[in-house]
Order: C-alpha cells, then structure tokens, then sequence
C-alpha cells in the first residue's frame, strides 16, 4: 500500500478499465500492457484476476474486453438512483433561471406522463398537470420522446391514435411530425407552440441514463410571447444545459 491510502494494484486495475472503456474489439494483452504503461507481466495477471471476477472477458481471438459483470454493477447503480431527488435542484433551478416553470416527464405506452415539477415565483402562475397522459404529437416533451423512437414505431402509434387536433396549431399527419421529429434529433431539443393550448410554449431537452438512452424529457414552459423571442430563446439554452446536467448526474458521459 502507498502512502495516502492508495493500492498500486487497486489503481492499475482502474487503469486497465479505462483504456477498455473506450475499444469496442478489446485489446490484445500486448496492446493493453503499451497502452496501460504497465511490465506484460502484470497486466497479464491483473487481466486474468479481472477475468475471473467477471469483471473483463476474453474474446474468441484472446482479446480482453470489459465484462458483464460491470454491466450488473451498472444496473445495481441505475436502481439506485431516485430520478425525484436528483431531478428537484435541477427542476429548481431552471424554473429560477427562466422564470417560467419546469417539469420532467417520461414515456409511457401511447402517451407522456409528468412525475415532478417546480413553479416559478414570478409571472404568471401554471400548475403542471403531474400524473396526467399528455398527447405526443404536440407537447414538447412528447415529440422529443418520439423523436428518439424507431420510426415504424412512430408510425404503428399514429395508425391506431389519431392525431387529435387541440388548437389550430396541431400537427394533425404524419409527414409534417415526421419532418419535426428530424429536426428535433438534429437540434437536440424540441418545441411547442401553441399546439397543446393557445398561448403556452414550452421547449423540452432529453434527459440520458449511464447506457446513453433517453428516459426523460427536462421541460420549461410558461406564457412566452413568441418562440423566437429572447426570453424563449433563453429558455431553450437553460433546459438544454440543466438536462445535460442531469444526464450527468444520472451516470452519462456525453460522446
């Protein structure tokens, strides 16, 4: 043991982690040694000791790679985590910073379902519907989760539900929400404007677990004048940055 604490061989096995972190194919136990610093030797038998554990697997061509058994540390990790608690500073602090409120929502089946919010002290007052199935094809939050489903099952959704029209401003066929739904993956966030309820905006960010996948989408909404307008526009960077922030929080590690 060195001094402060720390187990040299400890450290090198994080080491060996890390660099297979980041190769698909594994890596040869001479690659792995070049690329970790450490005498063949050593690697050889931290390999094997992680391999045993289940931690690293070897290939079919002797590579190593990472193994299941972080995949079962990971899941045990995402279990724990209470999405509540660790989206309210969050939620906190984007209804602080926008002056709007701030909602996160998730999928379920057909429609989006609101679980946590925070209502701004300023302005005019909004109590989010929490618990109530929101239509996707015209609330931020829902086109921002269907924009990250395969597309047949976008479509497979709308041959059986009816693109009910709630305002004048309602996507009411398929190609324009497809054609939204691509620009929504493109620019990283979605919009509402006036399509679930006159007069209410909103803009929604996607929300990532530590598998890279969408589970949530971080909304801030409220009676902006107009999308293009400055305040909105602000609102967009402030969701997007904060949803970015609890994907972090939530084990993501952005590309």
């Amino acid at each position: 043991m060195e001094n402060y604490g720390k187990v040299k061989s400890l450290d090198k096995a994080m080491d060996i982690l890390d660099v297979l972190s980041k190769e698909r194919g594994g890596l040869s136990l001479s690659e792995l040694s070049a690329r970790c610093g450490f005498p063949k030797s050593t690697t050889h038998a931290l390999a094997s000791t992680m391999r045993d554990r289940g931690v690293l697997r070897q290939l079919p061509d002797g590579n190593y790679a990472l193994g299941m058994r972080l995949f079962e540390y990971g899941s045990a990790v995402s279990r724990g985590f209470d999405i509540s608690a660790l989206a309210r500073p969050h939620l906190e602090s984007l209804s602080s910073l926008t002056g709007a409120n701030s909602v996160i929502t998730l999928l379920d089946g057909d429609n989006a379902v609101s679980f946590d919010y925070a209502v701004s002290s300023t302005g005019v007052q909004i109590i989010p519907e929490i618990g109530v199935r929101l239509p996707l094809h015209c609330t931020s939050q829902g086109k921002l989760l269907l924009a990250y489903l395969p597309e047949n099952k976008v479509a497979s959704l709308y041959r059986k539900t009816q693109m009910q029209r709630y305002t004048p401003h309602t996507i009411a066929n398929m190609d324009t929400l497809q054609s939204q739904l691509a620009a929504i993956r493109e620019q990283g966030y979605a919009v509402e404007d006036g399509e679930y309820k006159v007069g209410l905006r909103s803009v929604s960010a996607p929300v990532y677990d530590n598998r890279g996948q969408i589970q949530y989408a971080l909304t801030t909404v409220g009676f902006f004048r107009r999308v293009s307008a400055e305040d909105f526009l602000s609102a967009v960077e402030y969701t997007v940055k904060q949803a970015l922030m609890l994907s972090t929080a939530l084990g993501y590690e952005k590309p």
